[in-house]
């Protein structure tokens, strides 16, 4: 009886087929680790742009002067500074995008971002604001899959500190 060496079709075919599942398993693994880790990104970067546009609000509205009038049906907001000159808040259609505006020419939102649901709350009225309640919701458009465009929702209130 001679002695056999190495390894049977079956027993090839077995190792074949568990790699192959050691493989899909480990792929899908990493698959979702790269949409996972993109969508946190993406989510970060709305949450930094929506920040950053409500906080330049706020910082304009407490730093000014008196309210010059406050629409909450446009919606928009315009103030008077201490220079005398008057700064407007609005949102603007920029392509196929909202981006939230300000009267000096500037964007407060990035242009691969839409600004939707903005609203203007003027308490008590809108003769004579003290109180502005400002909300809007926030969605990165740049990628393709809209699974990966979390939509964000902003919303403060900002009174005059003068």
């Amino acid at each position: 009886m001679a002695l056999k060496k190495g390894f049977s079709l079956i027993e090839l075919i077995v190792v074949i087929g568990l790699l192959s599942l050691l493989m899909l398993a480990i792929s899908s693994t990493m698959l979702m680790s790269i949409v996972s880790s993109t969508r946190i990104r993406t989510t970060t970067k709305v949450k930094q742009a929506g920040s950053y546009a409500i906080g330049q609000i706020a910082s304009i509205v407490r730093s000014a002067k008196s309210i010059a009038s406050c629409d909450s049906s446009t919606p928009s907001l315009s103030v008077v500074n201490f220079d005398g000159g008057t700064t407007d808040i609005f949102v603007e259609q920029v392509g196929q995008n909202y981006q939230i505006a300000s009267g000096s020419g500037s964007y407060l939102t990035p242009e691969n971002m839409n600004a939707t649901a903005f609203t203007l709350e003027c308490l008590p009225d809108e003769n004579t604001p003290t109180l502005i309640k400002i909300s809007y919701d926030l969605q990165d458009t740049s990628s393709a899959q809209s699974t990966q465009n979390p939509n964000l929702h902003f919303e403060t209130s900002v009174s005059l500190r003068n």
